[in-house]
């Protein structure tokens, strides 16, 4: 058995709770409608956890509780396919934690509790020698690149944008995932730009497009003032460069780009998931994702996407 055997989702929370739309366009590019790649629902996974507050504040139980995750997946042999870049850093982390014999007795003592133990997943060897490779965790933007292709991505995107200017934000985690592990340039991204572009729209650059949302690090949770005034300064440069849309890999930037806009401007630019960008490209109905959940309305930019 190998890490190859396909994917299962990770959606994590933002996902379900507040923005059900990009799980549809997940699910609508990723199956039957868009490339059928061999993806699985894991009932049982939990929050990753959230990086910015269980890593920073308690390791033991965020490492568990990744841990945990990791063993649903490592069970059903499969690759992890999450949508968020918060879940990649949190359980990439936490398998480079488990490498480490004392991380790793450590939690599967807890974990024996429940009837679980996390190993990774047996490797064909020729040797009597058990071979453990770790559950591989992977973003949706790296399987889209890599896995499916830009030129497949291209072929797909019968609807193109070609009148829309998109501002990319990568956010964060998805820069810096590990202190082991980058699937793109941290210095210089170039992946969900790439996507963007084979969807037929024009990526633009802006002034300091790899500054945070201002979301992270628990800055939203504490001082939501500083915050906003973050997201207003991006703001402003993404219109500065005649955007119509932001474009982002990460449903917890989505988020604070969706809320903030409230406090300094009256319409803002909408915002949304790259799986929700590609669908549209792909012909979706835009009724399908659920814009009308976000709070800056894409009326103005889906009248643009029909040339109306």
């Amino acid at each position: 058995m190998t890490n190859s055997n396909g994917f299962v989702y990770f959606f994590g929370c933002v996902i379900p709770n507040r923005y059900p739309g990009i799980e549809c366009a997940v699910r609508w590019v990723t199956g039957k409608e868009g490339f059928n790649l061999d993806v699985k629902d894991q009932k049982d996974f939990s929050c990753c956890p959230v990086p910015g507050i269980f890593y920073s504040t308690d390791k033991d139980t965020w490492l568990l509780l990744a841990a945990r995750n990791l063993v649903l997946a490592q069970n059903e042999r499969r690759q992890i396919l999450t949508i968020c870049n918060g879940c990649l850093a949190s359980l990439l982390k936490a398998t480079e934690y488990l490498k480490e014999p004392k991380n790793l007795g450590k939690v599967n003592r807890v974990l024996s509790q429940i009837g679980k133990k996390y190993t990774g997943i047996p490797q064909k060897s020729e040797t009597k020698r058990k071979i453990f490779e770790p559950v591989k965790v992977r973003h949706y933007v790296e399987v889209m690149a890599k896995d499916v292709g830009l030129d497949e991505i291209s072929k797909k995107a019968n609807h193109q944008l070609k009148n829309i200017r998109a501002a990319v934000h990568y956010g964060c985690h998805y820069l810096r995932p590990t202190e082991h592990a980058a699937f793109d340039d941290p210095n210089d991204p170039v992946m969900i730009d790439k996507i963007v572009e084979a969807c037929g729209a024009t990526s633009v650059d802006y002034e300091d497009r790899l500054d945070c949302c201002g979301a992270g690090g628990g800055v939203r949770s504490h001082v939501v003032e500083l915050a906003n005034s973050l997201t207003e300064d991006k703001c402003r440069n993404i219109a500065a460069a005649g955007a119509d849309c932001i474009v982002t890999g990460c449903p917890f930037c989505l988020l604070q780009f969706d809320n903030a806009q409230k406090s300094f401007s009256k319409d803002g630019i909408p915002v949304m998931h790259v799986s929700q960008f590609q669908a549209l490209a792909m012909g979706i109905d835009p009724i399908s994702l659920g814009f009308d959940t976000h709070h800056v309305s894409a009326h103005s930019f889906l009248r643009k996407v029909r040339g109306a």
